[in-house]
């Protein structure tokens, strides 16, 4: 059976050919050991693994101290006119409102995940590119979790010295997508959460992060079959919003044309 390929130093290690019929295989048998991974679709394998709060706040030297300690006032403030304003001194409360702000586009320090390899691969191909060039590949990244809090722990302290990647469990409270994704995070207070894991890991001689490459150009195939599967705009995202994506993508969007499957062997007769 095709593993995903670990990533060593940046670049791709060693594996079999990995497509999507690959990857399904590798599921399955993730899910008959009962593995709990955590599993990110990416839908262009180029991309580093990074928070949208260090994605955008680099480009405006945007610190960790300043995000808490100024500009979350502020959306606290803003956010009251939708619904009660929130205690920062009620961790669980604040853990929350962390959690819906991602969901909804926001730029946090939390880095959204799923327990579920096949909501993964949708995320990965949902936003590939319609007529991709024969070398676009999309990514899941497949993130031992347990293992990972087991040697390190889950301690969250965004504006401590030390550098961490951890475990983040929000109440979904309120939150439709976190659940109908199976979504789960991570909180950090690193930049380029990639290096950081593969380092730690080649510290303790122990690997904890995978990395499937599939090829973009499956992405017809592969958004019918997470469609027969119930996996797709409208239940991941249970509002007028995702039912009109759902929608578009039934009726615009996966109309690339699929080749037949080959016609039987004719066998001669005797």
């Amino acid at each position: 059976m095709s593993m995903p390929q670990i990533i060593c130093n940046g670049s791709i290690g060693l594996g079999m050919e990995q497509n999507w019929e690959s990857y399904k295989k590798w599921i399955a048998e993730a899910t008959r050991n009962n593995r709990r991974n955590y599993y990110r679709g990416q839908s262009d394998s180029k991309w580093n693994l990074k928070t949208t709060f260090h994605r955008n706040a680099e480009f405006k030297g945007i610190s960790l101290a300043h995000y808490f300690g100024t500009i979350m006032n502020d959306v606290n403030y803003q956010v009251a006119a939708f619904e009660a304003p929130i205690n920062f001194q009620n961790n669980a409360e604040y853990s929350t409102f962390l959690g819906k702000l991602q969901h909804h586009g926001f730029p946090t320090p939390l880095l959204d995940w799923t327990l579920s390899g096949y909501v993964a691969a949708y995320f990965a191909f949902k936003s590939a590119p319609i007529q991709p060039k024969s070398t676009d590949k999309v990514s899941v990244f497949i993130f031992d979790i347990e293992g990972w809090s087991q040697v390190f722990g889950s301690t969250t302290n965004f504006l401590g010295a030390d550098q961490f990647v951890s475990d983040f469990v929000p109440y979904a409270t309120g939150n439709q997508r976190m659940i109908r994704q199976m979504g789960v995070t991570t909180s950090t207070n690193v930049s380029d959460i990639e290096s950081f894991i593969l380092q730690k890991g080649r510290d303790v001689g122990r690997d904890f992060l995978w990395r499937y490459d599939m090829p973009a150009s499956e992405r017809t195939v592969v958004m019918r079959e997470l469609n027969s599967m119930g996996i797709n705009d409208m239940t991941l995202f249970p509002d007028f919003d995702g039912l009109c994506q759902h929608l578009k993508e039934r009726h615009f969007t996966s109309q690339q044309h699929i080749m037949p499957p080959p016609p039987p062997p004719v066998v001669p007769k005797a």
